[in-house]
């Protein structure tokens, strides 16, 4: 949504003037392996223990996934983990009240730290466990592991596994099993149905606060 908590604060502000629906492009609440997980919360089945999470690149560069410059530093905090800090509070319902970060040595060119580690708590008890690299050679993404009261379950994108890697059908979760696709197809939903979207600004500036408070707080 941004990359710091003042223009997030103001794109909810011109959101709510405006009227017009607003979304921001938080894909995990979309993908069937969270939906699964969300949808057995929901129901009470599952409550979350801790999520422990791991996000990891290799970069050395500011290029994007096509291979061209972008026009903005990609970040470990304002980009990576958001994601993760929306989800751990979509997931438990709850805003975190604990947040703190450790991060390491700048980039001399990027001007960014290129690995950092995360711990949130929520007034419920549930915790979150974030290691963030761009110095990992090895496999790239996000995947997270949900210790729950009643199991465990890994998540790879739109795949999921039990704690012991039996994978688990998520092929009726939703009408397609791709996230990204889904989450557009929200966008679409909500601007045809006049309402609110999941992901909406509002819904997700709550993360950013989060950021914000992890950013005051790294040594």
């Amino acid at each position: 949504m941004s990359d710091n908590l003042a223009d997030a604060e103001r794109l909810l502000a011109a959101q709510q003037k405006s009227g017009k629906i607003a979304m921001a492009g938080h894909t995990r609440r979309f993908n069937p392996s969270h939906q699964w997980i969300h949808n057995r919360i929901k129901s009470g089945e599952l409550k979350v223990q801790q999520m422990d999470v791991q996000t990891y690149f290799f970069r050395r560069t500011n290029m994007n996934a096509l291979g061209q410059p972008r026009s903005w530093t990609d970040h470990l905090l304002w980009h990576h983990a958001c994601h993760t800090v929306d989800l751990f509070q979509y997931q438990t319902g709850e805003t975190v009240n604990v947040a703190r970060g450790v991060q390491g040595p700048m980039h001399p060119e990027l001007g960014i730290a290129m690995d950092m580690s995360i711990q949130m708590k929520v007034p419920g008890g549930a915790i979150c466990t974030l290691s963030l690299s761009f110095n990992n050679d090895g496999p790239l993404g996000t995947f997270f592991r949900y210790i729950c009261d009643n199991g465990t379950y890994i998540a790879r994108y739109d795949d999921l596994f039990d704690g012991k890697e039996n994978q688990i059908d998520v092929s009726k979760v939703d009408v397609s099993m791709n996230g990204i696709e889904l989450q557009d197809r929200e966008f679409f939903a909500a601007i045809r149905e006049g309402r609110e979207p999941n992901a909406s600004v509002a819904q997700c500036v709550p993360a950013m606060r989060t950021l914000d408070l992890i950013e005051k707080n790294l040594v």
